[in-house]
């Protein structure tokens, strides 16, 4: 899997960077955790300052566009990312252990 980071736009405001990039990859399309990971190897940051907004496969090719936001401190990023929504499956199992 090899990533090419295609543009770059800091938004100071936000304390972010937001990122435009090209993913090849071999396989199935890489989940958002494992673009992630290699987002965070590439940019030599933490991968926990790293959110993936969307990734665009390409049909037919092994080929995919990725938008990404790099922050400057976690705190920015739970501030500025919006806030995700437990399942209610996952609720309801935690109900049931108690």
């Amino acid at each position: 899997m090899q990533i090419n980071v295609t543009s770059k736009k800091e938004e100071p405001l936000l304390s972010r960077t937001m990122l435009k990039a090209t993913l090849e990859f071999e396989k199935a399309t890489p989940s958002y955790q494992e673009v992630s990971t290699l987002l965070a190897a590439h940019l030599k940051t933490d991968e926990k300052l790293i959110a993936i907004r969307h990734i665009y496969n390409l049909f037919g090719s092994k080929k995919a566009e990725v938008i990404a936001y790099a922050y400057s401190d976690e705190n920015k990023k739970q501030f500025a990312e919006p806030k995700i929504k437990e399942k209610k499956e996952k609720k309801a199992k935690e109900a049931k252990k108690e």
